[in-house]
């Protein structure tokens, strides 16, 4: 339902944005948002599923090479897929602080390296169960934090409201034995002035 909804706000958002971008001045911030795949695993459970990003973000320095991004991540995982694990459906929420730099740029392409830290909240259900199986589910909950590593492509024309990630590599990595990898496509929606 909330993944629906974010769906539907990033598209009004985008539908609804003017297109005149060479007329256009934008300020230094912006709203980071992201749709991807990951693969989670933690103290209890393990998972496939699709995660999404939302968050703010203000860039520095001449250039704008560095930006400061607070940001909450949302996904939904299950173990479909996952042979070595009970059936399971889980939900994440993780609430992070990301350094992002542009560590090579030519033109309006940089690849971008990002680090940081969250805080992350899981909670589900264990033992599903199937068509043929007794449901004996039992609900979990875990508290989970550390740091934040990924690396990519962003796209960044200073003409457009749009600046795009491309992401093959990211990753949470925290305590309790907490993994979070996944691949993620980001846009940037720039403030105008």
């Amino acid at each position: 339902m909330i993944e629906k909804k974010l769906i539907y706000l990033i598209a009004i958002l985008l539908f609804s944005l003017k297109i005149n971008a060479q007329e256009n001045e934008f300020t230094r911030s912006s709203i980071k948002t992201g749709i991807g795949i990951g693969v989670n695993d933690g103290i209890q459970e393990e998972g496939l599923g699709f995660i999404y990003s939302v968050g703010y973000q203000k860039s520095f320095g001449k250039k704008e090479k560095f930006r400061i991004n607070p940001n909450l991540i949302y996904g939904g995982f299950n173990s479909s897929g996952i042979t070595d694990t009970p059936q399971q459906f889980f939900r994440i929420t993780s609430i992070g602080m990301n350094v992002n730099y542009d560590l090579v740029k030519y033109k309006s392409v940089s690849l971008l390296i990002t680090s940081g830290g969250f805080l992350n909240y899981s909670r589900g259900l264990f033992g599903t169960g199937g068509e043929n199986e007794i449901r004996n589910s039992s609900y979990f909950s875990q508290l989970y934090f550390g740091g934040t590593a990924g690396i990519g492509i962003r796209i960044n024309s200073t003409k457009s409201r749009f600046a795009y990630e491309i992401k093959p590599l990211n990753v949470q990595i925290g305590n309790n034995g907490f993994e979070l990898g996944y691949i993620m496509f980001g846009m940037d929606i720039k403030i105008k002035k």
